[in-house]
């Protein structure tokens, strides 16, 4: 390997390997920015199983195996001494949890998105809130720098672990819009039809769709709506009332994973999106799909308020009422706008780098 370069900085990326959900999204966009933005560094990724991802890049394998105490031990024991033979500059974790047991000299960057588990540990499965509250503390002890996407998830932390390590605030962001998206019949989602209103992201408790679901039924008994109401995204879990709820509703929607191009699709030909969650630590869709110049109603849960409450229509998550005015409001007169165009990947990736090097 070639000493020439400034730093180098290795990242943790069993996430690209493991799921499809919001944090994978935000790593592999990172990932592709910071390596098309940053030539006078030395990247290198651990995870956990062959992934195209990282072809053509500086990767190590180190498998996740089944059994009692095997996954503690390779994230204790096995990365640790990986990272101890590679020496890099600093160590990105992106997913919460880690890095642990590290040499002091080199660097630790972890990424917090939101502090749900700990704050609502009834939408989480249990394994994953045990986990938060005997690791997060002490990670965020350990660390060299906290990056949250807001300050909404600034404040839990401060909150709640009365840290004095260093929180770096840097939004997330989005790709340019692919307004040459086809209708969604064409890109596989034969299911979808005509006109709808849009829900994108995991199918979980914390989204609050049985208020969105709510709302829709109401307004189409109410006011004869012809929508359609399109839930996409990958089925979480603790949803089997939603799931059971609706199975027999024709009109409401689900696509389960959807590509990139997909997402596309619906985004680009949604007449409203709506994100009712409870509580979020950022909120990429309401992003995505205000880069398609839809109109957007958004709960004010979490972080949401303090991201969007200039450029959607936003309510209370549980004021239903609120939520089906807002829909029949924006029906009759639709507004949409891309206003936060500054928020994009490549501006991420460039604030983490400036980190990068103050550190």
């Amino acid at each position: 390997m070639s000493e020439n370069y400034n730093m180098h900085i290795c990242i943790l990326a069993d996430v690209m390997d493991n799921q499809n959900a919001g944090i994978h999204h935000y790593t592999k966009n990172l990932i592709e920015n910071l390596l098309k933005i940053d030539k006078e560094n030395r990247y290198s990724f651990i995870h956990n199983r062959e992934n195209d991802f990282f072809k053509n890049t500086e990767n190590y394998i180190i498998q996740s195996k089944k059994g009692l105490g095997k996954e503690t031990y390779r994230k204790f024991f096995k990365i640790p001494k990986l990272i101890k033979e590679l020496k890099p500059d600093i160590v990105l974790e992106p997913c919460h949890i880690g890095p642990f047991n590290i040499p002091k000299n080199i660097k630790r960057i972890t990424i917090i998105h939101d502090l749900t588990p700990i704050i609502f540990p009834k939408f989480h499965i249990k394994r994953s809130t045990i986990i938060h509250k005997l690791l997060l503390g002490k990670i965020i002890k350990n660390a060299d720098l906290i990056i949250t996407p807001s300050e909404n998830t600034k404040r839990d932390i401060l909150n709640l672990y009365r840290t004095k390590t260093k929180i770096e605030v840097i939004s997330e962001g989005v790709n340019p819009p692919n307004l040459e998206a086809k209708e969604p019949r064409e890109t596989g989602l034969p299911q979808v039809k005509s006109p709808y209103l849009l829900y994108l992201g995991t199918i979980e408790p914390r989204k609050n769709l049985d208020t969105l679901v709510d709302a829709f039924l109401e307004l189409k008994k109410e006011n004869n709506l012809p929508h359609h109401l399109v839930l996409a995204g990958e089925i979480g879990w603790k949803v089997t009332p939603l799931l059971n709820r609706i199975k027999n509703e024709k009109e409401i929607i689900l696509t389960g994973y959807i590509t990139e191009k997909q997402k596309a699709s619906l985004y680009k030909n949604a007449d409203i999106f709506i994100y009712p969650s409870l509580y979020e630590g950022f909120g990429l869709p309401p992003l995505e799909a205000m880069s398609y110049g839809i109109p957007i109603i958004c709960s004010t849960g979490g972080s949401l308020k303090e991201i969007f409450e200039n450029h959607a229509l936003m309510f209370e998550p549980n004021d239903k009422e609120t939520l089906k005015k807002y829909i029949l409001n924006l029906l009759k007169n639709p507004k949409g706008k891309n206003t936060l165009a500054h928020l994009t990947w490549k501006n991420t990736a460039e604030k983490l780098l400036k980190s990068f090097k103050k550190l």
